[in-house]
């Protein structure tokens, strides 16, 4: 099976949320069949409600992506 993994970056108030270590640099992870960008961005603690944009690959998604 191959392991899947994306990098992640939170921005501004959203490191707020991180552990020191994780903050203002990419963060790779993997990422499991099914799970969405929503569930990706709460696993880091941080609440999808204070998300207000969220890029892939320079493109704009929304949570379900």
């Amino acid at each position: 099976m191959h392991d899947r993994r994306v990098c992640i970056r939170f921005y501004q108030e959203l490191n707020f949320f991180l552990d020191t270590s994780q903050q203002k640099h990419d963060l790779e992870t993997p990422v499991a069949p099914g799970q969405t960008v929503k569930d990706l961005i709460e696993s880091f603690g941080v609440p999808h409600v204070e998300v207000d944009l969220i890029l892939v690959d320079g493109e704009p998604v929304d949570f379900s992506g």
